[in-house]
């Protein structure tokens, strides 16, 4: 998992990073309400499977952060605070929070509420893309993996199928290369590997050998992702 920690107490951060019990999980710190604006309200934020979120920051209300997330994204979030009782932890509940624990709280705990809300989260959301659908003039069905201009047909890999599947289901959305990979190659992203770059490059030559204008539906996020743009009216998704 890719986890955002939102906490101003160091100690607390630093013991979460250094005792955090799985090992394949990376966790990205912010410790201030300003340093946590970009990543929530841009797209930045599909790159976290899970946020972690201390109530109490030195320059801003943690709830502040809780209705931001909440006005675009689902994503699954604990809210970790020193004080509370019952009414205001209901109240955060009411905004938006998934979990709640009090300091102090175990890691191993923490770790596991976080896990079983993303597990939970994925399943109530199965990734499921159409099979047969247009960009722009290239139909692309992915049972058959190839992409089609009337006769003239180019084959797909499984890799490249399932990049553009997940692409389509999120058609018109920013895709982080973090939750791509996830999908296309199940293994975690790792910034020096240049992989997904070398498949979406090879998918953009084989759209642009059939129609050079749907290759341009294809777009890149600097620094972020890609985007998949699939064309309204007679291009319109075909689901099956």
């Amino acid at each position: 998992m890719d986890i955002l920690i939102i906490e101003d107490d160091a100690l607390i951060a630093r013991t979460i990073k250094s005792t955090w019990p799985v090992a394949g999980d990376t966790l990205y710190v912010v410790s201030t309400y300003a340093q946590s604006l970009r990543l929530i309200t841009g797209p930045e934020l599909m790159l976290f499977d899970a946020v972690v979120l201390d109530i109490h920051l030195p320059d801003g209300d943690g709830l502040g952060i809780l209705r931001t997330i909440r006005a675009h994204s689902n994503v699954p979030i604990v809210m970790i605070s020193g004080t509370g009782t019952p009414d205001t932890r209901a109240g955060i509940f009411d905004v938006g929070a998934d979990d709640y624990l009090m300091k102090p709280f175990s890691v191993r705990e923490l770790q596991a509420r976080v896990a079983r809300l993303v597990t939970v989260r994925r399943a109530a959301q199965p990734y499921s893309p159409a099979s047969t659908f247009f960009v722009n003039r290239v139909e692309c069905d992915l049972q058959i993996r190839h992409l089609s201009v009337g006769s003239v047909t180019e084959a797909l890999t499984d890799a490249e199928a399932r990049i553009l599947g997940y692409l389509q289901a999120n058609a018109g959305k920013t895709c982080s290369k973090s939750a791509i990979y996830k999908h296309a190659f199940f293994r975690v992203y790792n910034p020096t590997d240049k992989t997904l770059d070398v498949y979406v490059g090879r998918i953009r030559k084989k759209l642009s050998s059939l129609d050079a204008d749907s290759a341009l539906h294809l777009q890149t996020a600097r620094g972020v992702g890609y985007r998949l743009e699939v064309s309204q009216g007679r291009h319109q998704v075909v689901t099956g």
